[in-house]
Formats: C-alpha cells, structure tokens, sequence
C-alpha cells in the first residue's frame, strides 16, 4: 500500500467516525429531552390516559 492509500484510508476512516459521533450525540440528546420531558410532563400526560 502507498502512503496515498493509507492517507485516503484514514480519512475515510476518520468521516465515519465523526458521522457515528455525530448521530451518538443526536441520539443522546434525544434520549435526554424524552427523559426531561417525561419528568416535566409525566403526570399531565399519564391523566390523559387515565
């Protein structure tokens, strides 16, 4: 391998680790505000229901 394939290899490398950051980071916030939310409104929301 040249030192240009290792160099576009770890590029590559590097874009779907930021892309799986990226969504981590999407899905933790999602996670924190579902629980938020939940906490804030828990009780309104299972009155609805009852």
């Amino acid at each position: 391998m040249s030192t240009n394939t290792n160099a576009e290899v770890i590029e590559k490398e590097r874009s779907m680790a930021r892309t799986t950051a990226i969504g981590l980071g999407v899905w933790l916030a999602v996670t924190v505000a579902a629980v938020v939310l939940l906490l804030l409104f828990g009780d309104v929301i299972s009155s609805l229901f009852v």
